[in-house]
């Protein structure tokens, strides 16, 4: 079986000097293709190196995540359009959206807040506009409603948006699914506590699955609190299989032909 890890955050491992080690392993755990997602600018470099070093192997998205606002954030969204005249241009723009959980308590706080952060997510669906191969990785944290109208607001095709991690109702996820966006989702459908979650992943249905780890974060059970990586996305299949019920072989060939499809890789 093969399978694609649609989202994961690489760069510590390479801080730490293991990229080449995390990779290999998931190549032996038949994950042949790895979407690495950047969360600020310090880390485009990076990503378009490693997409360079592991040609076929690695794929990467250039986006603010935002948490990872800064004041000099919008001079930097200025030279997004250099790294998709590279020889290894990003895959998607992402990841990018919108962030409540962790919001002031005091409202005036909280508009400050999210007004910057509509501000860059607006400006980042704008620009995708002139990438229109390229894909769009929305974070949507309480926040899925406004992600949705930013993404109408910017006359984005919502065929190219994928919402990581879905952490919304299965009630939204219908909303979006009608749209044309899709979700992936994590090794949080391990988890006792994550019914919603399953629903929501059964009502998307198969046609449009897609799995990612979100490494090193969320970590599938029995690995649950340990750092996750790319090897695991076998784990995450195995139990969305289980939810589905169907055999592992046909959800893996189902999940990698969305995520190559999406992608374009």
């Amino acid at each position: 079986m093969k399978f694609i890890d649609t989202h994961a955050h690489l760069d510590g491992f390479g801080r730490r000097g293991g990229l080449a080690e995390i990779v290999g392993r998931a190549m032996d755990a038949g994950v042949e293709k790895i979407v690495a997602c950047s969360t600020n600018p310090d880390e485009w470099l990076f990503y378009e190196s490693a997409a360079r070093e592991f040609a076929g192997s690695v794929f990467w998205q250039i986006g603010i995540h935002p948490g990872d606002i800064s004041e000099n954030c919008e001079i930097a969204l200025d030279s997004l359009g250099a790294f998709f005249a590279s020889d290894f241009p990003p895959v998607a723009i992402g990841e990018i959206g919108l962030d409540y959980f962790r919001a002031p308590s005091d409202s005036a706080e909280f508009e400050a807040m999210r007004d910057r952060q509509i501000k860059i997510f607006s400006r980042q669906l704008e620009l995708s506009n002139s990438f229109e191969s390229a894909k769009i990785c929305v974070h949507a944290r309480d926040s899925v409603g406004d992600c949705v109208e930013q993404i109408a607001a910017a006359g984005v095709d919502f065929s190219r948006v994928v919402f990581h991690c879905y952490a919304g109702t299965a009630e939204e996820l219908a909303e979006i699914n009608a749209l044309g966006a899709r979700a992936s989702f994590t090794g949080i459908i391990t988890y006792k506590s994550a019914g919603e979650m399953r629903r929501a992943m059964l009502a998307q249905g198969l046609g449009r699955l897609m799995l990612e780890t979100d490494c090193p974060y969320l970590a599938p059970a029995p690995l649950r609190g340990s750092v996750n990586e790319p090897a695991n996305i076998p784990l995450i299949a195995r139990a969305a299989a289980e939810i589905f019920g169907v055999s592992e072989e046909y959800l893996a060939d189902a999940v990698r032909e969305n995520s190559r499809g999406f992608f374009g890789i």
